[in-house]
C-alpha cells in the first residue's frame, strides 16, 4: 500500500512536468495563430484592385460559370472528399460515444442432463468519469478532422474552379495562336507565290524560293503542334468536368478579368482553405499530445451490473435481480515506459504539424507576393509589346509593297514579318500570363467559390 500511494504522486508529478503545457492541448495551435498575426502588410500594392468574395467575382462569363457548376457537380475527386467528410462525421459521432455510458443486456441459456433448462440474464452499465476531460479532448481532436476534412474539400473545390478557369483561358490562347499561326502560313504561302511572279517577269531570281518554302514548312509543323495542343487541352478540361470528351466553342475571346484587392494579410490569409486545414492539423494534434499525457493519470470509471438466472426465460428478464456496483480507480503504474513514450511521441507530432502550418505559411505569403509583383511586370511587359506591335504592324504592308517594287530584299520583307507575328503570338501569350496570374493571386488570397 506504501508502493502504490509512493507511485500515484509520482506518476502525477512527472506528467504534470513533462507535459503540463501540452495539458489543455492548446500549445502550438496559439503559436500558428501568433505567426499569422505576426505578418503586418503586403511588400506590393495594385492601385487597380478591388475587393471580392470569390473567384467567379473576378470573371464575367455565364459560359465559364457553366463550366465551373458542372466540374464541382461531376469531378471524381471532389465526390472522394465529400465522402472524407461523411466518414469523419461518423467519426465524431463515434468518439462522442465515449463520453456516454455504456449498457449492454445479454441472455444465456444452460442445459444439464436431467434437468430443466436455465436461463441467464445480465444488464451491465458502465461510465467513465471524465474529470481529466480526457474523453473531451478526444472528442474535440475528432471534431477538429471533422472541420480539417470540410476544409480540404474547400480548397479541392477552389482548387478545381481555378483549374477549369486555366484551362479556359488556354483554350483562348491555343485558338487565338491556331489563328495567328494560319495567317502567318497565308502570307508565306503568298511570298512563294510572290516570288514565282517576280521570277517569270524577270525582276527576280529564285534563289529565295527555297527560303520561303522553308518557312512555310515551319509554320506548317508548328500549326499542327498548336491544334494537337488544342485537343490535349480540351481533354484535359474533361477529365475536370468529370466527362469523357469536351468541345470548345470554336469562337471565343479572353474575357475581362479583375485584379483582386490585397489588403491586410491575416484576414487575407486566413480565408484560405489550405491554411484552414493546416492549423486544423495542429488543433489535432494538441489535443491527441494532451490526451496522451492524460493517460499518465488515474482513471475512474463507475459499474452497475443486474443479474439474474430462473428456469423460466420471463423471470430470469423481468423477476427482481442481483444487483452489483462496481467503483473502478485505474492508476498506471509500470507498462515499460511506453505511455511516456507515446506521450512524448504525440508532443513531437504536435510540433512536427507546427511546423508544416510555418512551411505553408510562409508558401502561402510568397504566392501572394509572386502574384502582386507577376501582375505589375506582365502589365509593364504587355505594354511593350503591345507598342513593339503596332509599329511592327506599320511596317508590314509598307515592307510588303516596297518587295513587289523591288525596293527591299525578300529577306527584309521576312525579317519584318517574323517580328510582326512573333510579336502577336507574344502578346497573346502575355494576355493569357496576366489573366491566370490574377486568378491565381485570387486563390492565394483566399478567393474560392461557394461551398
Amino acid at each position: 500500500m506504501l508502493k502504490l500511494t509512493f507511485k500515484f504522486p509520482a506518476l502525477c508529478t512527472i506528467a504534470m512536468l513533462s507535459g503540463c503545457a501540452a495539458l489543455d492541448g492548446t500549445r502550438f495551435a496559439e503559436q500558428s495563430t501568433e505567426s499569422l498575426n505576426s505578418i503586418s502588410e503586403w511588400q506590393q500594392q495594385i492601385p487597380s484592385a478591388s475587393e471580392k468574395t470569390y473567384l467567379t467575382d473576378l470573371i464575367h462569363s455565364e459560359a465559364l460559370e457553366v463550366l465551373i457548376q458542372q466540374g464541382l457537380s461531376n469531378n471524381p475527386g471532389l465526390q472522394q472528399t465529400a465522402l472524407a467528410i461523411q466518414i469523419a462525421r461518423e467519426n465524431v459521432a463515434n468518439v462522442r460515444g465515449d463520453q456516454l455510458p455504456q449498457a449492454s443486456l445479454s441472455v444465456s441459456q444452460n442445459n444439464t442432463e436431467g434437468s430443466d433448462a436455465v436461463y441467464q440474464s445480465s444488464l451491465d452499465v458502465s461510465w467513465t468519469l471524465d474529470w481529466l476531460q480526457k474523453l473531451q479532448d478526444s472528442a474535440d481532436a475528432s471534431q477538429a478532422g471533422l472541420a480539417s476534412s470540410i476544409a480540404a474539400d474547400q480548397y479541392a473545390r477552389d482548387l478545381l474552379a481555378s483549374s477549369i478557369i486555366d484551362i479556359w483561358f488556354q483554350l483562348v490562347q491555343q485558338s487565338q495562336l491556331i489563328d495567328i499561326e494560319r495567317t502567318r502560313l497565308r502570307v508565306l504561302e503568298q511570298n512563294e507565290q510572290t516570288i514565282v511572279e517576280r521570277y517569270r517577269k524577270g525582276l527576280d531570281e529564285l534563289t529565295d524560293l527555297d527560303s520561303a518554302r522553308s518557312q512555310s514548312a515551319s509554320s506548317r509543323a508548328t500549326l499542327v503542334a498548336y491544334l494537337q495542343g488544342h485537343k490535349t487541352l480540351q481533354r484535359s478540361m474533361a477529365a475536370l468536368l468529370g466527362k469523357t470528351e469536351y468541345s470548345s466553342p470554336e469562337s471565343i475571346s479572353f474575357p475581362q478579368v479583375q485584379i483582386p484587392l490585397a489588403s491586410v494579410p491575416a484576414q487575407d490569409l486566413g480565408r484560405r482553405p489550405d491554411l484552414q486545414q493546416a492549423y486544423l492539423n495542429i488543433r489535432i494534434a494538441d489535443l491527441n499530445s494532451a490526451v496522451a499525457y492524460k493517460n499518465l493519470l488515474p482513471s475512474l470509471s463507475l459499474g452497475l451490473s443486474l443479474s439474474q438466472s430462473n428456469s423460466a426465460l420471463r423471470d430470469a428478464l423481468f423477476t427482481s435481480p442481483a444487483w452489483s456496483v462496481l467503483n473502478q480507480l485505474t492508476i498506471p503504474l509500470f507498462q515499460g515506459g511506453s505511455l511516456r513514450a507515446q506521450a512524448r511521441q504525440a508532443d513531437l507530432t504536435a510540433e512536427q504539424t507546427y511546423w508544416a502550418y510555418q512551411e505553408k505559411l510562409l508558401a502561402a505569403v510568397q504566392e501572394v507576393e509572386n502574384a502582386l509583383g507577376q501582375e505589375n511586370a506582365l502589365s509593364a511587359q504587355q505594354a511593350h509589346i503591345s507598342d513593339a506591335l503596332n509599329n511592327a504592324e506599320r511596317s508590314f504592308e509598307t515592307y510588303q509593297t516596297k518587295y513587289r517594287q523591288g525596293l527591299v530584299t525578300f529577306l527584309d520583307l521576312l525579317t519584318i514579318q517574323t517580328q510582326t507575328f512573333d510579336l502577336r503570338v507574344q502578346k497573346t501569350q502575355l494576355t493569357y500570363a496576366r489573366l491566370s496570374n490574377r486568378i491565381t493571386l485570387g486563390l492565394a488570397l483566399g478567393l474560392g467559390v461557394k461551398s
